[in-house]
């Protein structure tokens, strides 16, 4: 099925083998639980933030380009960037509005790192320089972002 729907002949599969660290929460005077090897909790999800340790290799890297008819919100709020402390933040989607261009399209999700807008690479870049920089794209805006699949937020 997955070779049926791809668009290439040949389809690559990355697997990665986490191991979850908790932490401990019981009594010390409880024994700590054990599982099995064959047991694993099936309602885990990885949150976007455990993606950003993952070597590039993995990372999902795609544009996304977002369109509108009018002037107003892409329709996304953004965190991180050079700040005044110089430390260098990635760019990451910090939410997405209903009813908007992002919205809409529907491949941004929140955690997806922005590392560049119309081929202009975002490191280094401010917060306070990126904001305007966005806004000022009238109908059209491509933006490279580094997804983290399997994330719930």
């Amino acid at each position: 099925m997955l070779k049926a729907s791809a668009a290439s002949p040949t389809v690559a599969l990355k697997a990665l083998e986490v191991q979850v660290v908790e932490e401990a929460t019981q009594a010390a005077d409880e024994p700590p639980s054990t599982f099995s090897e064959n047991e694993y909790d099936a309602s885990w999800s990885p949150s976007w933030v455990m993606w950003l340790g993952l070597p590039s290799s993995l990372h999902s890297c795609h544009d996304v380009v977002l369109r509108r008819s009018y002037l107003g919100s892409w329709g996304f709020s953004i965190v991180g960037g050079y700040e005044e402390n110089h430390t260098n933040q990635p760019f990451f989607i910090k939410t997405i509005v209903l009813g908007t261009p992002a919205y809409y399209d529907g491949r941004l999700k929140c955690g997806d790192m922005i590392v560049a807008v119309n081929g202009l690479s975002t490191v280094g870049m401010s917060h306070s320089a990126l904001v305007p920089m966005l806004k000022e794209q009238r109908n059209k805006v491509t933006l490279t972002v580094i997804c983290w699949p399997g994330s719930l937020v």
